[in-house]
């Protein structure tokens, strides 16, 4: 096992020193945000934990209150709800509390803010889609950091952080099934759902054009997310498509509601057919098929989250940053 990534680490990464980086992470005065910024970009990039004999150094004050703002349904979701009870040991290990206040899509809708923002420090926003209510909440004047965000969050005047979880594992993923041979693949899923989803679509189409590869809109089902939550849509979707032997699906969700819709229209997967997973683990049921997960680990994910909010805590004038966290594919 890798030893632990000390400050010692990541200033020699960057040709830094000690005292520079952990002033960067401790959120002190005296260095400018562009080196904070590189700072931070490293430590996650190393999976830098910021626990145990370093929470002196990145703790904000004994007091402070971090509302988690989340949809209803996360709690009890396999890939949010291990994320939460791990933002509740780091808040928990730095001597803060995290408040948790669960949002119905009816209270999203109406932009319904909860008042305990009012007493909060910080706020982390988990998979918050409406621009509207991302709006609403920035504009309360609270240090802000969302896991995904709506898209087009250009227009949002006070700045906020964002962590995302990396394309590269998708390319990679790609890569390596057009080496065995794969030339069809097809993405399932809204590319205006979020920032996220926007990405995964754009690495997909510029890993295919890499390897000369084009027409993956008749693979594909790209219908505006609103649609396929209607009854029936992956089924008719399905229909009118010419299947590929790749379905590069952007999260588990979706790949579940696509494998049922083929279970249930009696489609005939090509014999190599598999599937390009985002957010799962390998119990996914694909029917035999050959399945890549693209995952990055709970840990760095909420890692990462509260590296950015306790420093925006200290630094709120900071400009806007966007991290990207490296995924590992896994072939089942």
């Amino acid at each position: 096992m890798s030893s632990r990534v000390s400050i010692a680490d990541i200033a020699n990464a960057l040709g830094l020193s000690r005292n520079t980086v952990s002033k960067a992470l401790n959120g002190s005065a005296g260095i400018t945000n562009e080196t904070r910024q590189r700072v931070l970009d490293q430590a996650v990039r190393m999976n830098y934990k910021m626990m145990g004999s370093h929470v002196a150094r990145v703790q904000p004050t004994d007091a402070s209150t971090i509302l988690l703002i989340c949809k209803d349904h996360q709690l009890i979701s396999s890939f949010f709800g291990p994320l939460i009870l791990q933002l509740q040991h780091l808040a928990r290990a730095k001597g803060a509390i995290i408040t948790m206040q669960y949002m119905s899509p009816e209270e999203i809708r109406d932009g319904i803010i909860p008042s305990q923002i009012q007493s909060a420090d910080g706020v982390i926003g988990l998979e918050l889609l409406d621009h509207d209510y991302v709006r609403r909440i920035v504009e309360c004047g609270k240090p802000c950091v969302f896991f995904d965000c709506a898209i087009d969050t250009d227009d949002i005047g006070t700045p906020f952080d964002i962590v995302l979880q990396g394309e590269r594992g998708l390319y990679s993923a790609i890569d390596a099934l057009y080496q065995k041979g794969y030339t069809r693949f097809g993405f399932v899923g809204d590319p205006n759902h979020c920032i996220g989803f926007r990405n995964r679509y754009d690495y997909f189409r510029l890993a295919l054009a890499d390897h000369g590869l084009s027409g993956h809109e008749k693979h594909s089902i790209l219908t505006p997310d609103e649609l396929m939550h209607q009854p029936n849509s992956y089924r008719q979707a399905l229909r009118a498509l010419d299947v590929p032997e790749v379905f590069v699906c952007a999260n588990a969700m979706i790949a579940i509601q696509l494998m049922n819709a083929v279970r249930d229209e009696h489609i005939t997967l090509p014999d190599r057919a598999g599937l390009i997973v985002f957010e799962t683990t390998h119990d996914l049921v694909t029917n035999g098929r050959m399945l890549v997960t693209v995952n990055v680990s709970r840990k760095q994910i909420a890692s990462s989250l509260c590296m950015l909010l306790f420093d925006r805590m200290q630094n709120p004038e900071a400009a806007r940053r966007t991290i990207k966290l490296d995924s590992r594919i896994e072939i089942f």
